[in-house]
């Protein structure tokens, strides 16, 4: 009998086979944190159509750009952690987290198994990645859709005053200041100051 998800050629031995597991839920989140090396909460939801066992793996590839070095054992919490031994193998240059299944453990069928992880983000202004992927041997690759690891450029106000020093100063527009005693922000438009309170 010819093995499930293989085909065959002509007097030939196998020439190809296919994946013929999938994931019926397969979804990445994250905290949504922007600032530039701020690090992130990314919650992992998955279900095989088949149960994955004690030595096999998961993997997420494609979190690329994070400043989280190289961590053979990096923290897994969340209510299903222990079906990982509460830790993974993180590779920061292809942005790939491997999760393994501990001994007398599995990813079932019947129930989403869920776990969280923490990452930092880039050290610079980014849009994110959207390419990345939830792959096992013996399944085909799900797309965890959404986009990760994007970051803002921040802005420190550096120059702080009294208040009554603030309103009687005329600096140049557009110069944004904060009040040591009011802790309201100030911005001059060139003419007057527009001031943000500290409700």
């Amino acid at each position: 009998m010819r093995p499930l998800g293989y085909s065959l050629g002509i007097g030939s031995a196998v020439i190809s086979s296919a994946p013929s597991e999938t994931f019926t839920t397969a979804t990445l989140s994250a905290t949504d944190s922007n600032g530039q090396t701020v690090n992130n909460t990314y919650t992992l939801t998955v279900r095989p159509s088949v149960a994955i066992s004690a030595g096999d793996s998961i993997s997420i590839v494609g979190l690329t750009g994070s400043t989280t070095s190289d961590n053979g054992s990096l923290t897994v919490a969340g209510t299903n952690a222990a079906v990982f031994g509460s830790s993974g193998a993180w590779t920061q240059s292809s942005g790939t987290l491997v999760l393994t299944v501990a001994g007398g453990q599995s990813i079932p069928t019947g129930s989403d198994t869920v776990i969280t992880f923490v990452i930092a983000n880039p050290n610079s202004v980014t849009a994110g990645v959207s390419s990345v992927t939830l792959t096992s041997s013996g399944f085909s690759t799900s797309n965890l859709t959404g986009t990760f690891l994007g970051t803002i450029a921040s802005f420190n106000i550096t120059t702080t005053n009294n208040d009554a020093t603030i309103k009687a100063s005329t600096p140049a527009t557009y110069t944004i200041e904060q009040g040591s005693d009011t802790f309201d922000i100030y911005v001059y438009d060139g003419s007057a100051w527009y001031i943000t309170n500290n409700d």
